[in-house]
């Protein structure tokens, strides 16, 4: 019974050492690759149906400003890509990019789409917020992804 015991503690101790070292190994970098800006006149049908979600309260996305946003010649979206480097030992899931506003910032697009990270892989990842025309498109962000349900997160300059 002593030899079973022991032998248990010996796997337990073992199971426990492997799921630490997954868990501190869980590497993944985030990096940023571009920024594309686009005016809002472009899109100005696009433009106007967000216009038409946001006064009916059902835009998906993150409102940073609640006031209702003036006409497309007076924006433009900028679009940040991000790559995401999965070098842990398991698979990440849940991946997405949230943007610090600043002033005068007015929205982000929500993406409804679940983002995974497999295992070995660069993942690309897109955001696109609308702001004034003509504001900088530098921003801080904060990349987040789950490992096995624990949540990691990383600070990011997005921009030049």
């Amino acid at each position: 019974m002593k030899k079973a015991a022991i032998l248990l503690i010996v796997l337990l101790l073992a199971a426990v050492g492997a799921l630490a070292f997954l868990y501190l190994t869980a590497n993944i970098t985030v990096q940023y690759v571009s920024c594309v800006a686009t005016d809002a006149v472009t899109q100005a049908e696009y433009f106007d149906q967000m216009k038409k979600q946001i006064a009916e309260s059902t835009f998906t996305g993150t409102l940073f400003d609640r006031t209702e946003p003036g006409t497309a010649d007076q924006y433009q979206y900028l679009t940040y890509t991000v790559d995401f480097t999965n070098r842990a030992f398991l698979d990440a899931t849940t991946a997405e990019i949230r943007v610090t506003p600043m002033k005068g910032d007015i929205l982000q697009i929500g993406d409804t789409e679940e983002h995974l990270l497999p295992t070995g892989r660069t993942t690309s990842l897109s955001v696109t917020i609308l702001t004034p025309r003509g504001a900088q498109n530098v921003r801080e962000a904060t990349a987040t992804w789950f490992i096995w349900g624990l949540p990691f997160s990383q600070k990011i300059t997005l921009g030049n």
